[in-house]
Order: C-alpha cells, then structure tokens, then sequence
C-alpha cells in the first residue's frame, strides 16, 4: 500500500496526493495529513466537499487553509466516532 503527504494549495483549491517527490509546504501548499493512503485522501475530499458535494475546482465555496486543517480535525474525529460503533468506510 503506498502513502501520501496529503497537502493543498489556498490560492489554486487544490488538494494534492504527493509521493514525497515534492518538498513539504513549498510552492503555496500546506501539508494537510502524513501517510495518507489513496483511499484516506480521497474519503477527506469528499469529507471536504460534503457542502455542495462539487469537486474543489467546480465548487463555488473558497476553502482557507484553516477550513481544510479543521476538516482534517473534524473527520478524524467522525472516523473514530464510527469506530465505536465498529462501522467503517470502504472502497466498492
């Protein structure tokens, strides 16, 4: 299973899955989670867009990095809380 450093860009609303080719928070971008997997990235940007439910580069909303750092939270948070309940979240 390969990881990613989960990151995005304010200024382009770009989240981007990099394989460590990159330097972390170079080029506008913030390091949003460590040793994301791919399936981890992509449930955060549904988790993300959950507001009107349109990728980031159609969505009308402008996400600040502190919306996405505190998405990162609050989702973390859901994903335990499911865990309780012994439920998870899986690819199809």
């Amino acid at each position: 299973m390969e990881h990613y450093r989960l990151e995005f860009s304010e200024a382009q609303q770009w989240l981007r899955m990099d394989n460590y080719s990159h330097p972390a928070n170079t080029n506008g971008f913030i390091t949003v989670k460590e040793k994301c997997t791919d399936t981890e990235c992509h449930i955060f940007e549904a988790f993300l867009t959950r507001s009107d439910g349109k990728l980031l580069g159609d969505s009308k909303i402008k996400y600040r990095n502190v919306d996405v750092l505190e998405a990162v939270q609050e989702l973390h948070t859901f994903l335990n809380t499911l865990s309780e309940y012994n439920l998870t979240i899986s690819p199809k």
